[in-house]
């Protein structure tokens, strides 16, 4: 093989495979046409095993360049083209290959058993005493979704969740990213921490000093990221989560996060699947306990009990990143002020599947 080709990046990136036989799988997968000829030439021998390996592999460094330039080069081109004709097939592939080729050098999830050393896990308490009495909150590194019905209270659970922990001195994350800003978001936190209704049409003084006893009252920090003037990704959500360590993560609510899919509506139940494995892998890579919430169907709402069958639009997908699904109900004849909460999905010990909460919405507190 010609020494210029063998120095030049392409080269590189063959002697840095070569030297790795557990890539051949993925050398295999790649497109020819990210490499000239004579690397077609080179990928043919090496599949052959017929490459003659000499010394040791190359750095990872410009080994990985060269092929995620030429993949990212390869994925501009198939946008292009699923523009004109319509079909993402093909750049669905060159975008799975590309995040393979990210991702090709991280060293797998290898540990052996005798050397584990097993350790409780840090649980973040609900402060809703019913609930934890079940689930015993939730832990670092797991995601924790709400099922209910819209404007039955999703946010008000999230709310006195992330309350609770203020409470207690931790830092809180908040992204809205559905139907309710910051200022709205402020002012029902504020009755939630406060336990005293909001008027109406409350006047500008009133709010300020309303926000001030709030803040008074807490020792922890809530950290509020308004989206809904915007949209929202799974990149914004883990850039918000990387800008500030905290103790819990709250997503309200993840059906309005945006996946790589989301443009296309013949796959939305993989695309609402994508957001929520991403959130689990979020609360795993940061270690961090994530809440959030989706809709079921509103006739769930007059249930003895509900369940995952009940969620939305996908209803499987959604739940399998899940390590806690809760899904809330009001019965055959709904009480005013009171709900069923329904185990769906626990990775855990719990002794009532189903079980009552007390709810007071002016007040923002559910107990």
């Amino acid at each position: 093989m010609d020494s210029s080709f063998l120095a030049s990046p392409e080269g590189q990136f063959l002697a840095w495979a070569v030297a790795r036989p557990e890539l051949e799988p993925m050398l295999e997968r790649l497109p020819r046409e990210v490499f000239s000829e004579a690397g077609r030439t080179a990928v043919a021998h090496i599949l052959a095993h017929t490459w003659p390996q000499n010394g040791g592999p190359p750095p990872d460094g410009p080994a990985l360049g060269f092929l995620r330039d030429q993949l990212l080069a390869l994925v501009g081109r198939e946008a292009s083209k699923a523009q004109r004709t319509g079909s993402v097939d093909r750049l669905r592939w060159m975008m799975h290959l590309l995040d393979d080729a990210l991702t090709v050098t991280t060293a797998p999830p290898l540990e052996a058993y005798d050397e584990i050393v097993p350790a409780p896990r840090a649980v973040i308490s609900t402060g809703v005493g019913p609930i934890d009495e079940q689930i015993q909150g939730l832990a670092v590194g797991e995601l924790g979704i709400l099922a209910l019905p819209p404007g039955r209270g999703k946010t008000t659970l999230l709310i006195n969740f992330a309350v609770a922990s203020l409470m207690e001195g931790r830092t809180v994350q908040y992204l809205t990213v559905a139907d309710q800003g910051r200022d709205e978001l402020v002012m029902r936190v504020d009755t939630c921490v406060l336990g005293v209704p909001c008027p109406l049409r409350p006047e500008a003084e009133m709010l300020r000093q309303r926000h001030a006893d709030a803040v008074e009252a807490i020792t922890g920090t809530l950290m509020v990221s308004d989206f809904t003037a915007q949209e929202c990704t799974l990149a914004d959500v883990e850039r918000v989560i990387r800008a500030c360590q905290s103790d819990l993560v709250i997503v309200d609510h993840a059906d309005d996060v945006l996946s790589p899919y989301s443009n296309d509506p013949t796959v939305t139940r993989h695309s609402l699947r994508v957001v929520y494995l991403a959130l689990k892998k979020l609360a795993v890579k940061y270690q961090v306990p994530i809440w959030t919430a989706s809709q079921t169907h509103e006739i769930s709402w007059h249930m003895e009990s509900t369940g995952i069958s009940e969620l939305a639009e996908a209803k499987t997908g959604k739940a399998t990143g899940a390590a806690i699904v809760l899904a809330f109900s009001g019965g055959r004849r709904p009480l005013l002020g009171v709900m069923s909460c329904t185990i769906a999905k626990a990775r855990r010990h719990y002794t009532d599947r189903t079980f009552s909460l007390r709810y007071d919405f002016p007040r923002m507190r559910v107990w």
